[in-house]
């Protein structure tokens, strides 16, 4: 009875590496989320996790971190004004983040991509465990309307789990790209 079940782990082994690695993609692909098109980071190493009409996500794992980049829609309420769509964002955001200790939570409105958005980054320390090797997850992203829809936004995110606090150099310019050659349906 023992053998069978060690057989069937290391089958289920080798099914969830072999499903890993057909994921792999090439630096700079491109993917269409529902008119958004989104370009996978220029770099080697990434894999696709999740693409559909609602969410895109990337991972790369190396020795220096666990990185995401990620393009998702939410759902939020319908605000009135442009004002109180914006400090609704943040709240929101301030709510997901409240479940982690914070070491730096930033919020800034500006324009992105020629909409009114939420900006943000945040640093929060973890704990270093058996299970979790890293001192850091650093987070940048932003939330922005969506065009065709009140009562949604889209949310831009690029993070990493590392012993730095903060993002490197190599890797804000790396989020930044990112973020720059995302595409939008015009906005309303």
């Amino acid at each position: 009875m023992n053998r069978f079940i060690v057989m069937i782990a290391i089958a289920l082994f080798c099914v969830a590496v072999s499903a890993r690695a057909q994921t792999s993609i090439k630096p700079a692909s491109i993917y269409d989320q529902d008119g958004i098109t989104v370009v996978s980071p220029n770099q080697l190493g990434w894999i696709l996790i999740k693409t559909d009409k609602s969410e895109t996500v990337f991972e790369k794992r190396d020795e220096s971190g666990i990185f995401n980049a990620s393009v998702k829609i939410i759902r939020t309420k319908t605000f009135e004004t442009e004002k109180e769509r914006l400090t609704g964002w943040e709240a929101l955001k301030q709510e997901e983040f409240s479940k982690l200790k914070q070491d730096h939570l930033h919020f800034n409105y500006t324009r992105f991509k020629g909409a009114v958005c939420l900006r943000y980054d945040a640093i929060f320390p973890l704990e270093k465990t058996s299970s979790n090797k890293f001192a850091h997850l650093n987070v940048k992203g932003y939330v922005l309307p969506l065009s065709n829809a009140k009562d949604s936004a889209v949310q831009l995110e690029f993070s990493n789990y590392s012993n730095t606090r903060g993002m490197t150099e190599d890797l804000y310019s790396l989020s930044e790209e990112f973020f720059e050659k995302l595409t939008f349906p015009k906005w309303q």
